[in-house]
């Protein structure tokens, strides 16, 4: 029996879609995609700095550009986010009873009425999930603000952008098939994950105010550190974003060790080339309402005016130009310098 990753399993079990029961050919599931309102459900005695940190950064994206639904976002604390916490048996008893109790709410959302015992809450995960029958959006975090308080601004936006793919993405096939994940619904892995990277680190620097309750913004050197540091790791690992398709890439690409290197970094560097198309995150936005009528590939050669196909290979020729520039010390990062002028 072949063992899957422990990410993509989490994302499995976490994310599981229903079989269609009673349900008819290629119907629809009923999200929403305007003016939806997600709740948050926390532990007890969640930090509330953090859990407003991370609301005022959903409430900000989504508030701009479309309110998806139905989205249940879990907050989730650990004994260990502080060594002292775990020597307190009382402590350590009231979160596992709370987490216990919230699995079965998630459980419950989801429709198929489990303990929710198959979940992994362990510290240090933010993914997001989603049912078909019925129609439900999950966001999960598990990570701990003490290590990183930086991530529950940024982070809700990745996540959230992956709830706005899910609302927008259908396709017949996929429904049929029950192949949510696959690249019929909403594209290729490396478009999924780039999308949510970089939409999500351009709206973060284009919006300091986010920030207001942390030590500092993030900043411009912060963002073209991060997409240029991509394009940079995307080239030392000599892969290729064909690599990062279908939803079986995914657990391929983690045994070769360069998951992140296709999907997240790749795939950011490739969504920049597309919004210096466009020209505008409003223009680039443009692109998901498409989907629902053309398909995503259909969608993609619409907006961005070009076949994946063809886009490939000008990725590829764009990576073997800026190759060299990247990899020097200190890297050249001025094939990026266009982001910061984009809104």
């Amino acid at each position: 029996m072949t063992r899957l990753p422990r990410r993509t399993l989490l994302k499995i079990l976490a994310a599981q879609p229903l079989l269609f029961t009673g349900m008819a050919k290629a119907k629809r599931p009923m999200y929403i995609r305007k003016g939806a309102n997600f709740k948050i459900h926390c532990t007890d005695g969640y930090p509330e700095l953090w859990k407003t940190v991370y609301r005022e950064s959903l409430e900000h994206f989504s508030g701009k550009w479309g309110k998806v639904g139905p989205l249940n976002v879990f907050l989730i604390e650990n004994a260990d986010w502080k060594p002292e916490n775990e020597a307190k048996k009382e402590h350590v008893r009231r979160l596992e009873k709370s987490q216990k109790k919230l699995k079965r709410l998630f459980a419950k959302i989801q429709g198929h009425g489990s303990d929710g015992r198959h979940l992994d809450w362990k510290t240090g995960n933010h993914w997001a999930g989603w049912s078909i029958r019925p129609p439900s959006m999950m966001i999960t975090m598990t990570m701990s603000p003490y290590r990183d308080g930086r991530q529950f601004v940024i982070g809700p936006i990745h996540e959230y952008i992956h709830a706005y793919q899910t609302a927008y993405g259908f396709d017949p096939a996929a429904v049929d098939g029950n192949q949510m994940g696959q690249r019929l619904w909403t594209g290729p892995n490396w478009w999924r994950e780039g999308t949510a990277v970089l939409i999500a680190a351009l709206y973060c620097y284009r919006h300091p105010d986010l920030y207001k309750r942390l030590d500092r913004p993030y900043s411009w050197n912060d963002f073209k550190g991060e997409i240029g540091g991509n394009l940079r790791m995307y080239v030392e690992a000599d892969t290729n974003l064909r690599k990062g398709v279908t939803h079986d890439d995914w657990g391929r690409l983690e045994k070769e060790k360069v998951i992140h290197q296709v999907v997240y970094a790749g795939g950011s560097v490739a969504c920049a080339l597309l919004l210096k198309r466009s020209g505008s995150l409003k223009r680039f936005m443009e692109f998901f309402p498409l989907v629902p009528k053309l398909g995503w590939e259909g969608a993609f050669e619409k907006h961005f005016a070009t076949t994946l196909e063809e886009f490939y290979k000008d990725f590829d020729k764009f990576v073997q130009k800026t190759a060299k520039q990247v990899t020097t010390e200190p890297p050249d990062l001025s094939w990026c310098e266009f982001l910061k002028s984009i809104e």
